[in-house]
């Protein structure tokens, strides 16, 4: 019952996975899709300091995308990423709300084979990257509880601080980015209903050494769940809408628009260890309808610790 803040997408931003071609530079938005599940827009009500770590792996293959101002075809990637982020939640309160502020930080291991599309003749690439991501700040975040409502507001950072270099596989992706958030959560203790949503819009800077300004995306990731004592068991979904088009002299696949639909099962269990309480989550979701982006599959598993 813990909330699951957003996660880095360093590690996510150079996949594109399926479609006859890929909207986003290197495929994927900032925003890790699919990130916020079971109870996302409760923000915890005590004063402390939440511990999440998460592990992310995602499959897939892509039709076409641009990477480092190529156009690659029939790209196939594996990801593996470990997320660390922490949740400061204080005993200031402003309109009514609960204030805290957070920040994220990964490390990824990811393998990619495709084509370049060259005039003459495609040039097949097989490589691998390990390192430190971009990292993720949210300096500022609202929560209110009113009955069996509660929602937050939220203003998240993506900054910049992994590796980028051309003719290379970057888990960075050279731009900023502004990540504005809404998330809701019915529930109601008496029957164990969970009915959650998360709102995320990203937009980012331009990358100034691809000259490629990737437009505007919308997020919406859900969850439908159930509790049963200390377990929750349901549903898990997201949708991803890209409402601005692609542009810049690096757009070598003019102005994509991505939209996917997402959907598969999820789980959580609260606990303690010793006097410390956790959560421990874990989900599957599954890309069923996508196009001008990835179809693959998410997997997430996390733990959270309180203290």
């Amino acid at each position: 019952m813990f909330k699951t803040i957003p996660k880095i997408a360093a590690a996510l931003a150079f996949v594109c996975l399926a479609g006859p071609a890929c909207a986003v530079e290197e495929g994927m938005s900032i925003y890790p899709k699919g990130y916020a599940g079971f109870m996302s827009g409760v923000l915890p009500p005590d004063e402390g300091f939440y511990l999440t770590n998460s592990y992310y792996f995602f499959q897939g293959s892509a039709g076409r995308e641009v990477r480092d101002g190529n156009v690659e075809a029939d790209a196939n990637i594996t990801l593996n990423a470990d997320f660390l982020d922490a949740l400061f939640v204080t005993d200031w309160h402003f309109l009514g709300a609960t204030f805290a502020y957070g920040g994220a930080v990964d490390y990824a291991w990811a393998n990619l084979d495709a084509s370049i599309q060259a005039p003459l003749a495609g040039v097949e690439i097989n490589t691998d990257k390990h390192s430190i991501g971009d990292s993720f700040l949210q300096p500022a975040i609202l929560g209110w509880h009113d009955g069996v409502l509660n929602w937050t507001l939220a203003m998240n950072v993506y900054v910049p601080t992994g590796p980028y270099r051309l003719r290379q596989l970057n888990l960075g992706r050279n731009v900023w980015g502004f990540l504005p958030q809404f998330s809701l959560t019915y529930f109601n203790p008496a029957t164990g209903l969970d009915m959650s949503a998360q709102i995320v819009y990203v937009t980012m800077t331009e990358n100034t050494t691809t000259q490629y300004q990737s437009g505007d995306i919308l997020h919406v990731d859900w969850a439908l769940g159930k509790h049963f004592g200390a377990w929750e068991f349901g549903v898990n979904g997201n949708i991803v809408e890209q409402l601005g088009a692609d542009r810049g002299a690096g757009a070598r696949l003019g102005p994509f628009k991505a939209e996917s639909l997402g959907i598969g099962p999820g789980l959580s269990y609260a606990t303690a260890i010793g006097s410390t309480p956790a959560n421990f989550a874990a989900r599957w979701e599954r890309d069923f309808n996508a196009h001008n982006t990835f179809r693959g599959d998410v997997v997430v598993a996390s733990a959270t610790f309180v203290f």
